[in-house]
């Protein structure tokens, strides 16, 4: 091939992988609800403008989010001096309802069950679970974790236990839904936070912020498939829906981890630089590009976790943390 056949083949490559690049981060869209813990806020961002459409008011000390199946509803968990969850319509911004749970104090992590009509929501300062119907308020059940600082909670997909992580007393309870009965606790390295599960059950997901590791577990048998170390503060980790990747941000690392769920083998560590705090990371329809809260720069920023490429950044208000998708466009 002549060179100058050569230059025009470069040049044309790097035009189509140019305008590949710029398709895939162009043509997204629905809303992205994210949380302000220091603003008490939650923003909804339409995808397509890439602008804060709506700022809506939250319960004091916002944390964690959990956006419904269909992305219709989000719920945010009001952790520090609110005791309380607030329920959002998504494609309308409005907030629907406050739910009371000053019994149950210190609400953090949250989930949807399978039924899209209730939610588990860990209590850190009564040392539970409780599951609560958001279309009427009421609290329907408590589960007793019989732990120290239960924090987050993961649920499989027929969300008949739930797990959550107690940093308090290093272990993860798992609990049945129905029953309230307290199944197992197992034991985790020092101040387990991060947690998530496989849809079938089998592999439970576990980030420790005392020595930085990150710990599978083999619920059949009990034993440990892989562990990870060299984390600084592994703050949470979620798997993709076709569970063939796993995300990692590390909020003192400034980093996030892809991981290759089958052979248990990292891909990319994404440096995103000093004081960006990576916090929540929530997925895209495409199962491959995450949105990622973080804290120290009021951003989303948006990666490709197939590339490793940061493909753009969303604004946010201050300080932002629990973060969900929903393909539904704004009205």
């Amino acid at each position: 091939m002549k060179i100058t056949n050569v230059l025009v083949y470069m040049l044309l490559l790097g035009c189509l992988i140019s305008i590949g690049a710029q398709a895939n981060d162009k043509s997204l869209s629905g809303t992205i609800v994210v949380v302000n813990k220091n603003d008490n806020t939650v923003n909804f961002i339409d995808l397509k403008s890439r602008q804060i459409k709506f700022t809506r008011e939250t319960g004091k000390g916002p944390h964690e989010l959990a956006m419904s199946a269909g992305g219709r509803l989000a719920v945010v968990t009001n952790y520090i001096g609110g005791n309380s969850l607030t329920v959002f319509d998504v494609q309308r911004a409005r907030k629907l309802r406050t739910i009371d749970l000053s019994l149950y104090p210190r609400p953090h992590g949250v989930l949807f069950l399978k039924d899209q009509r209730k939610v588990v929501v860990s209590s850190e300062g009564s040392d539970s679970v409780v599951v609560v119907d958001i279309t009427t308020g009421k609290i329907e059940k408590v589960l007793n974790t019989k732990q120290k600082g239960s924090h987050m909670v993961a649920l499989p997909d027929s969300s008949s236990r739930v797990y959550t992580t107690n940093m308090g007393s290093d272990t993860v309870s798992e609990l049945d839904v129905q029953s309230g009965a307290l199944l197992q606790k197992i034991s985790t390295p020092a101040i387990p936070e991060a947690i998530t599960i496989n849809k079938d059950g089998s592999e439970l997901w576990v980030g420790s912020n005392e020595d930085g590791l990150v710990t599978v577990f083999d619920l059949k048998d009990g034993g440990i498939i892989k562990q990870w170390s060299g984390f600084s503060f592994p703050y949470r980790v979620l798997l993709t829906r076709d569970e063939q990747f796993a995300v990692i941000p590390d909020f003192k690392n400034n980093t996030l981890d892809v991981i290759d769920v089958s052979n248990k083998k990292k891909l990319h560590q994404v440096d995103f630089g000093w004081s960006t705090t990576p916090n929540g990371v929530a997925f895209y329809s495409d199962d491959r590009t995450v949105f990622m809260s973080a804290n120290g720069k009021d951003k989303v920023i948006v990666v490709d976790i197939r590339s490793g490429e940061t493909l753009f950044e969303l604004p946010t208000g201050d300080g932002p943390d629990g973060i969900g998708y929903s393909s539904l466009v704004m009205q």
